[in-house]
């Protein structure tokens, strides 16, 4: 498989998909000046263009060619449009369709070979279509480790808590009473049916 159809399946984003299939596309054919991807609306989506060239106004002129072209061929009962091809002085300019998805505009040398530039900006596009059309990665989750139950810990007794005595009351005098009662408190009485 080619280094276009491979640059776009990868993972990334869909700018960096675009990105890397147009530049891949400018390194395997040399006689490619600048490339980039517009949408239908005339807006950049990703390019490789040289200082001379300014990125908004390609793409607005790339989508009027294409929109033009496509009234022309409807027009003329040539169906839908697939690719504009224009030859001037310096060079050629190809626009080609990504499957209804966005327009790749290719700018070539003069004295380039058109058969060979067409084979692969179409070759590229379909990458393009690809790219567009792939969902976004999302970002990885950390792996899921699998994880050993936690070791029940034994129930440890506790240590017993140990109060201080507790007096016991015994009515018999008054006089015992005193000394197991606070200071100023009322001997309490009972019913003699209660005392044993």
């Amino acid at each position: 498989m080619s280094d276009l159809h491979s640059a776009s399946s990868f993972g990334g984003s869909r700018s960096e998909r675009l990105d890397r299939a147009i530049h891949a596309l400018l390194a395997q054919t040399p006689e490619l000046e600048a490339a980039a991807v517009v949408s239908f609306d005339g807006l950049p989506m990703a390019a490789a263009l040289p200082p001379s060239m300014d990125e908004d106004r390609v793409a607005a002129m790339s989508a009027a060619l294409l929109s033009l072209g496509e009234r022309a061929a409807q027009g003329l009962g040539r169906g839908e449009l697939s690719q504009v091809y224009i030859e001037g002085d310096s060079g050629t300019v190809f626009l080609v369709s990504c499957d209804d998805e966005a327009v790749l505009v290719a700018v070539a040398s003069k004295g380039a070979k058109v058969g060979m530039m067409l084979y692969e900006v179409r070759r590229t596009a379909a990458a393009v279509a690809d790219a567009l059309r792939a969902e976004d990665e999302a970002p990885a989750a950390p792996p899921v480790v699998p994880t050993q139950p936690e070791p029940v810990a034994e129930a440890v007794p506790a240590e017993p808590v140990y109060a201080a005595p507790v007096p016991t009351y015994t009515p018999q005098s008054e006089s015992t009473w005193s000394s197991y009662a606070p200071s100023g408190s009322v001997m309490p009485t009972l019913p003699p049916s209660t005392w044993s």
